[in-house]
């Protein structure tokens, strides 16, 4: 049960009750006299549940909230006159002790001009109150739609992110399980046992990207297995002339956790770009824990696969950026790009614990 469900009607009740609060000890308790008091309290309850259950969400947002000004403009108005009747019927019916109802009371001059003068100082009393209502009302209502724009957000970015990891798992999958499976297949006929390795691997791969990265971050130890198997696997694959080095560095009982397939696209890249079928090739791949930080450190040749590809960068390097802005804001630093020095593609990721 939604605790608004019993704040609502407590409240209600609550200030309902407070006119009896301003009954005279020498007035008599009367349905008269409480329904004279709780005139104010009631309209006051009225115009803020209008403004909270109708007015505001219809026009809270856009150009239509220029709509709420005017709407209350007219309810204040018609609310204060309304009670301003009820209150002149009420000083005539029972005026309180020494109120002037009757023109030319000595005691006060002129009564029915001070009178008028009174309900017009009600009237103003009353306005202000009402509009302070409505202020209230506006404040309530506002910070229950930016918390409900806010939760919004959350699951857009949750979906999101589901999203991404999903395009990751399709970018991966096709052509990668294809080679894989026609390498292991070739492997049969050299050695069964290196097939049946590969096989193992192949399984562990997949179910990592089936089900551990089903939850919003993971071991970066099964992350770190995780790019070793699609390592292993892709040098199936490789010739003679390309050397791949894998340097993986985990403290003892590590509890650190990383965004699922977060280094794979950067592992991909250095596969996609930094292999020649004649040339020497080089991959380096560097993951790091320490007590403040994660490191990924990539290092691979360089072979654009076209004219216009001089950067190294694969298809989904635009993914990486996104994603380390959506669930490390703030917390990261990623330098890429290709070094005069050597010539070589780095590229380095650090996400601060």
């Amino acid at each position: 049960m939604k605790i608004s469900t019993i704040i609502h009607p407590i409240a209600i009740l609550v200030w309902l009750l407070i006119p009896l609060m301003f009954i005279g000890p020498y007035e008599e308790i009367s349905i008269q006299r409480y329904l004279f008091n709780s005139c104010m309290p009631f309209i006051m309850l009225l115009i803020f549940y209008l403004n909270y259950l109708w007015i505001l969400p219809r026009h809270i947002e856009g150009k239509s909230k220029f709509k709420i000004v005017h709407i209350n403009a007219i309810l204040i108005i018609v609310a204060c006159i309304l009670v301003a009747l009820v209150r002149a019927y009420e000083f005539t019916v029972s005026p309180p002790p020494n109120f002037p109802i009757h023109e030319g009371d000595s005691q006060y001059g002129n009564g029915r001009d001070f009178s008028w003068l009174f309900l017009f100082l009600i009237f103003i009393r009353d306005a202000l109150n009402l509009i302070f209502v409505v202020l209230i009302a506006y404040t309530l209502r506002m910070s229950k739609h930016a918390h409900r724009l806010e939760h919004e957000r959350q699951e857009a970015e949750v979906a999101r992110r589901d999203a991404e990891l999903k395009v990751l798992r399709l970018h991966i999958s096709p052509h990668f399980l294809l080679n894989t499976l026609n390498n292991i297949y070739a492997l049969t006929a050299i050695s069964s046992e290196r097939a049946q390795q590969a096989i193992i691997q192949l399984s562990q791969l997949l179910r990592h990207m089936l089900y551990e990265t089903q939850h919003g971050m993971v071991d970066f130890s099964s992350e770190c297995k995780f790019i070793s198997s699609y390592v292993d696997l892709m040098k199936l694959r490789m010739a003679s002339n390309v050397k791949v080095d894998v340097d993986i560095t985990i403290p003892e009982n590590d509890k650190s956790q990383v965004a699922p397939l977060l280094f794979i696209s950067l592992v991909e890249n250095a596969f996609k770009h930094g292999v020649s079928s004649t040339e020497p090739s080089t991959i380096s791949i560097k993951l790091m824990a320490t007590d403040t930080e994660i490191k990924c450190n990539i290092v691979n040749t360089n072979f654009p696969k076209s004219s216009s590809d001089h950067s190294g960068h694969g298809i989904g390097l635009q993914q990486v950026e996104q994603r380390l802005n959506s669930v490390y804001p703030g917390k990261f630093t990623w330098t890429h790009g290709i070094n005069e020095s050597d010539g070589l593609y780095h590229s380095e990721i650090v996400l601060k614990k």
